[in-house]
């Protein structure tokens, strides 16, 4: 099963890069990718703030799933020892483009994340941004973190979170209506006014509805996973806080915060999700669960904050 799946997401992933569908300048073009840069962090702020790309300056970071490297710009830039790795050969192909095109220093890996091509203890830090809650092995690659990590290093990582207002209400209330209506005569019109979704997005869920029938709506992973990075995502998986701090037991210093109350649905949500009230909210509710975490100085039991 996990090799099935591991095909599926290398196939899918490789497809649909995060950013294909925010811009329409051609792919690779500068326009592209500051267009994709724009975008991802007027909508979703908190990355800048959790990754905090300046302090890493002069320190060995590892980013796993770099994608197209929007991140690995940043801490490039801001003068870290950056290295990404991502299995879709697209993401380090576009990656490395991206960086040569910018006159960044990098390098960059096409391998697995649960299976790092690293020595042990070669990073002051690992990052991770929105990646291993799509993976069937995430306590692996957790252990992988730690291994290529040095004492005293650091991981940063954002995975979905169970509590929040995307889940709880966006995805498994008010898409699954969204999807019903599909069905309808004059349903993707009407859903794609609603939502201002893609027609090949609302025409894959719509799909899968006639192929699956009702198991789509019943089956919480299935219509998570097609329902947050887009209709053909083999994998997504949503964490607690206590689930995150059990996922990150080997470590000292596990923090849990919450950021990012996903709003992209609504009308006028964008504008309304960069409001003080909105982050407030966001610190509670919010789909990004960010968590920090250090390697011991010496082996024995991580610690909990």
């Amino acid at each position: 099963m996990t090799s099935v799946v591991n095909e599926s997401a290398r196939d899918f992933w490789t497809q649909y890069q995060p950013g294909f569908r925010v811009s329409d300048a051609p792919v690779g073009t500068p326009e592209f990718y500051s267009t994709v840069q724009r975008d991802r962090y007027v909508l979703e702020p908190d990355i800048p703030e959790m990754a905090d790309f300046r302090s890493w300056r002069g320190h060995d970071v590892l980013e796993a799933g770099c994608g197209i490297a929007t991140d690995g710009a940043q801490f490039a830039g801001a003068g870290a020892r950056y290295t990404g790795i991502d299995f879709s050969p697209t993401a380090v192909r576009l990656a490395r483009q991206r960086f040569e095109m910018q006159g960044l220093g990098g390098r960059f890996v096409q391998g697995s994340i649960v299976e790092l091509p690293f020595d042990d203890a070669s990073f002051d830090l690992v990052y991770s941004m929105g990646v291993i809650h799509h993976l069937p092995d995430t306590e692996r690659a957790v252990s992988e973190f730690h291994r290529v990590l040095r004492p005293g290093g650091r991981v940063i990582v954002m995975v979905y979170h169970r509590d929040s207002f995307n889940y709880r209400f966006t995805i498994l209330t008010l898409r699954r209506a969204f999807v019903l209506l599909l069905l309808m005569p004059d349903g993707p019109r009407v859903v794609a006014r609603l939502t201002r979704e893609r027609p090949d997005v609302l025409e894959g869920h719509r799909q899968l509805l006639r192929e699956r029938g009702r198991s789509y709506l019943r089956d919480r992973r299935l219509f998570l996973s097609n329902n947050t990075d887009g209709p053909g995502n083999p994998l997504s998986k949503v964490y607690g806080r206590e689930d995150a701090r059990r996922l990150f037991a080997q470590f000292e210093e596990v923090r849990a915060t919450v950021r990012f109350l996903h709003l992209r649905s609504y009308p006028g949500g964008a504008r309304l999700a960069r409001t003080s009230l909105a982050q407030r909210l966001g610190s509670r509710w919010g789909w990004h669960l960010w968590i920090e975490a250090r390697k011991a100085e010496t082996p024995g039991h991580g610690s909990h904050t």
